[in-house]
């Protein structure tokens, strides 16, 4: 491995940073002998990332963006591993550079997990060091696997093998002291300038029968700046939600459809009531093969960019 500069550590809550004082001796002591000359510990915050939110994900976002302007060839971000896909894939949204941006953390306290999470650690600042990850934009590593930031999920709640990219797999893996890339991951662009996202942007899952108090609620809702609904299948949702839908849309709320699927894409294949096809015939927008916590982040970003509703429909689709 031939590092590609400095590289940044920057501490955003994981068990990495539960230490009873600073982290930075301790977790020096950690990194791999040849990169620890190269890497500088930033702490910069030790919450749980279930305390996140998009507006503090992205001042943390903006401050990435410094270390880059100010010179680092790469980035570690170990934070908690709870709302670590969405605090990924809002980053990737904004993250026009080719240095990379690698998150990891361990799925138990450091107590329980403290291998798990010293190797994540490890392989995570071999990979942010290495040459083939610049361009791949925003990746999150978990047992040696790379995972790109728009195809990610966490799938379990505490085994150490959390994070998988469902339908696709890893784009890479770390072998011993080494980076290996399969394949580039298909990526939005980049947004070039730091959009400050909407923040109050919901989402709202269908179930059984269920949901239209919620949205009845959200209806009433003075403020509100989107909705995004994971509808059943290929994007069908409960016909008791029409009417409510109906009002948001009259107030100019931007309203999108995802499926609540792990695979496939919103598809208008029926036209019976309350069917994606009648969403789209409303108004509702098309949320794409999107999944609905990804969609939620796109559509924040896009409202902060100020889009319109041409312009969402294709940001969605991009």
């Amino acid at each position: 491995m031939e590092p590609t500069g400095k590289i940044a550590l920057v501490i955003a809550g994981s068990t990495l940073g539960q230490f009873e004082a600073s982290p930075q001796e301790a977790i020096r002591a950690l990194l791999p002998e040849a990169l620890a000359p190269l890497c500088d510990v930033v702490e910069w915050s030790r919450q749980p990332s279930s305390h996140y939110t998009i507006r503090l994900t992205t001042d943390l976002l903006e401050m990435l963006r410094s270390l880059v302007r100010d010179g680092y060839g790469g980035i570690v971000v170990a934070s908690g591993t709870d709302v670590m896909e969405e605090m990924a894939y809002l980053t990737d949204l904004l993250w026009p550079y080719p240095q990379p941006v690698v998150f990891t953390g361990a799925s138990s306290p450091a107590r329980r997990s403290s291998n798990e999470g010293i190797v994540n650690l490890q392989q995570s600042l071999i990979a942010a060091a290495s040459r083939p990850a610049w361009g791949l934009g925003v990746l999150v590593c978990s047992r040696g696997e790379l995972f790109a930031a728009s195809e990610v999920a966490k799938v379990y709640s505490h085994r150490g093998q959390d994070f998988m990219a469902p339908g696709t797999g890893p784009v890479g893996e770390v072998v011993l002291e080494d980076l290996y890339i399969g394949r580039t991951p298909r990526r939005p662009a980049a947004l070039s300038d730091l959009v400050i996202p909407a923040k109050d942007v919901e989402l709202l899952w269908a179930s059984l029968g269920g949901g239209e108090l919620i949205l009845a609620s959200l209806a009433r809702t003075e403020g509100l700046n989107g909705l995004v609904l994971g509808g059943f299948g290929t994007g069908n949702v409960p016909p008791p939600w029409i009417p409510h839908l109906k009002t948001l849309i009259r107030r100019h709320v931007s309203v999108v459809v995802a499926s609540r699927c792990q695979m496939g894409r919103v598809l208008p294949l029926y036209d019976f009531e309350a069917s994606a096809k009648r969403l789209f015939e409303m108004g509702v927008l098309d949320g794409g093969n999107l999944r609905p916590l990804q969609a939620r982040l796109r559509l924040a970003v896009g409202l902060g960019a100020g889009m319109d509703p041409r312009e969402l429909q294709s940001y969605l689709q991009g």
